[in-house]
């Protein structure tokens, strides 16, 4: 039983190697939308976009159902946006970006790491104590 107990206790410090953390804010986003000539949506197809004067993409990825890149610019003014489909369909263009102002909204609420260490720990010594409780009346 004390090597289940060791083992649990090793394992422990693995968990947070699974974690990720999740934070939600608002801001101003510019919302470019692409269609083919017959009004079809340009729709998960690759892009690129590059801020003005950059040779590096500040943000790659494919465009959504409805044929949308959303971005938040942190420089205002000219953009690069290249997209492009496999059959041989694009687009590469100048595009204005509004700013990415940011709203003001609540930080959530999260749980300090050393509560969550505690609270596991507390579990996995409580188990181990009702096994024992188990285990001794067992016995008699």
């Amino acid at each position: 039983m004390r090597r289940l107990l060791v083992v649990w206790l090793l394992l422990a410090g693995t968990a947070t190697a699974h974690e990720v953390q999740v934070n939600t804010t608002g801001a101003t986003a510019t919302v470019v939308t692409l269609r083919y000539a017959d009004a079809q949506p340009f729709a998960f197809e690759a892009y690129e976009l590059y801020p003005a004067g950059s040779e590096t993409p500040a943000q790659v990825g494919r465009t959504d159902v409805a044929g949308r890149v959303v971005f938040i610019a942190d420089t205002p003014g000219e953009w690069r946006l290249k997209a492009w489909s496999e059959d041989g369909h694009g687009v590469d263009r100048q595009i204005s970006a509004i700013s990415g102002e940011l709203a003001v909204t609540p930080p959530l609420a999260e749980t300090p790491r050393t509560a969550l260490w505690l609270g596991g720990l507390g579990a996995i010594f409580g188990l181990f104590g009702l096994w024992q409780l188990y285990l001794g009346r067992k016995k008699r």
